[in-house]
Protein backbone atom coordinates (compact mmCIF):
# COMPACT_ATOMS: atom_id res chain seq x y z
CA UNK A 1 0.00 0.00 0.00
CA UNK A 2 0.72 2.99 -1.02
CA UNK A 3 2.29 6.03 1.60
CA UNK A 4 0.87 8.80 -0.32
CA UNK A 5 -2.03 7.11 -1.25
CA UNK A 6 -3.55 6.69 2.43
CA UNK A 7 -2.26 9.98 2.95
CA UNK A 8 -3.94 11.96 0.31
CA UNK A 9 -7.21 9.84 1.48
CA UNK A 10 -6.82 11.07 5.21
CA UNK A 11 -7.02 14.73 3.71
CA UNK A 12 -9.56 14.08 1.29
CA UNK A 13 -11.39 12.98 4.31
CA UNK A 14 -10.40 15.77 6.32
CA UNK A 15 -11.72 18.04 3.59
CA UNK A 16 -15.12 16.25 3.56
CA UNK A 17 -15.79 16.48 7.14
CA UNK A 18 -15.18 20.34 7.05
CA UNK A 19 -17.54 20.50 4.01
CA UNK A 20 -19.78 18.53 6.60
CA UNK A 21 -19.04 20.74 9.16
CA UNK A 22 -20.08 23.66 7.24
CA UNK A 23 -23.46 22.47 6.13
CA UNK A 24 -23.95 21.47 9.76
CA UNK A 25 -23.68 25.29 10.31
CA UNK A 26 -25.94 26.44 7.85
CA UNK A 27 -28.58 24.45 9.19
CA UNK A 28 -28.16 25.35 12.48
CA UNK A 29 -28.89 28.53 11.43
CA UNK A 30 -31.42 27.49 9.63
CA UNK A 31 -33.43 25.78 12.75
CA UNK A 32 -32.31 28.66 14.73
CA UNK A 33 -34.74 30.74 12.33
CA UNK A 34 -37.69 28.79 12.04
CA UNK A 35 -37.78 28.07 16.00
CA UNK A 36 -38.07 32.04 16.03
CA UNK A 37 -40.47 32.07 13.44
CA UNK A 38 -42.59 29.00 15.02
CA UNK A 39 -42.44 31.40 18.25
CA UNK A 40 -43.46 34.57 16.74
CA UNK A 41 -46.48 32.82 14.67
CA UNK A 42 -47.62 30.98 18.05
CA UNK A 43 -48.05 33.98 20.31
CA UNK A 44 -49.16 36.03 16.99
CA UNK A 45 -52.09 33.23 16.71
CA UNK A 46 -52.54 33.35 20.67
CA UNK A 47 -53.28 37.22 20.69
CA UNK A 48 -55.95 36.48 17.22
CA UNK A 49 -57.43 33.81 19.32
CA UNK A 50 -58.20 35.77 22.17
CA UNK A 51 -59.33 38.61 20.02
CA UNK A 52 -61.94 36.34 18.63
CA UNK A 53 -63.21 34.77 21.62
CA UNK A 54 -63.60 38.51 23.02
CA UNK A 55 -65.62 39.41 20.30
CA UNK A 56 -67.75 35.72 20.07
CA UNK A 57 -68.33 35.69 23.40
CA UNK A 58 -70.39 39.09 23.03
CA UNK A 59 -74.35 38.45 22.71
CA UNK A 60 -75.88 40.92 20.38
CA UNK A 61 -74.42 42.48 17.54
CA UNK A 62 -74.34 45.86 17.55
CA UNK A 63 -74.23 47.58 13.87
CA UNK A 64 -70.70 49.41 13.21
CA UNK A 65 -69.10 46.53 15.64
CA UNK A 66 -67.26 45.04 12.78
CA UNK A 67 -65.51 48.39 11.65
CA UNK A 68 -64.97 48.84 15.50
CA UNK A 69 -63.19 45.05 15.19
CA UNK A 70 -61.06 45.35 12.08
CA UNK A 71 -60.04 48.97 13.36
CA UNK A 72 -58.83 47.45 17.06
CA UNK A 73 -56.85 44.58 15.34
CA UNK A 74 -55.45 47.35 12.55
CA UNK A 75 -54.32 49.38 16.29
CA UNK A 76 -52.65 46.60 17.15
CA UNK A 77 -50.10 45.95 14.67
CA UNK A 78 -52.51 43.26 12.54
CA UNK A 79 -53.27 43.48 8.53
CA UNK A 80 -57.32 43.51 8.10
CA UNK A 81 -56.82 43.41 4.23
CA UNK A 82 -57.16 40.52 2.03
CA UNK A 83 -53.37 39.82 1.34
CA UNK A 84 -52.65 39.69 4.57
CA UNK A 85 -55.11 39.23 6.83
CA UNK A 86 -54.25 38.26 10.59
CA UNK A 87 -50.60 38.70 9.78
CA UNK A 88 -48.32 41.17 11.67
CA UNK A 89 -47.58 44.66 10.48
CA UNK A 90 -44.77 46.27 9.63
CA UNK A 91 -45.86 49.95 9.37
CA UNK A 92 -48.84 51.58 7.31
CA UNK A 93 -50.26 48.81 4.98
CA UNK A 94 -52.40 51.05 2.18
CA UNK A 95 -54.62 48.18 1.33
CA UNK A 96 -55.98 47.82 4.90
CA UNK A 97 -56.45 52.07 5.37
CA UNK A 98 -58.49 51.48 2.13
CA UNK A 99 -60.62 49.10 3.82
CA UNK A 100 -61.16 51.18 7.39
CA UNK A 101 -61.50 54.33 4.95
CA UNK A 102 -64.10 52.45 2.41
CA UNK A 103 -66.19 50.91 5.42
CA UNK A 104 -66.61 54.73 7.61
Amino acid sequence: MDKQFVFREVEHLQDRIGEFYEELGAIKVQLQELIEENQRLFLENEHLRERAKFYTEEQTPVQGEALKYLSSLYDDGFHICNLNYGAMRDGDCLFCLQNLQSRS
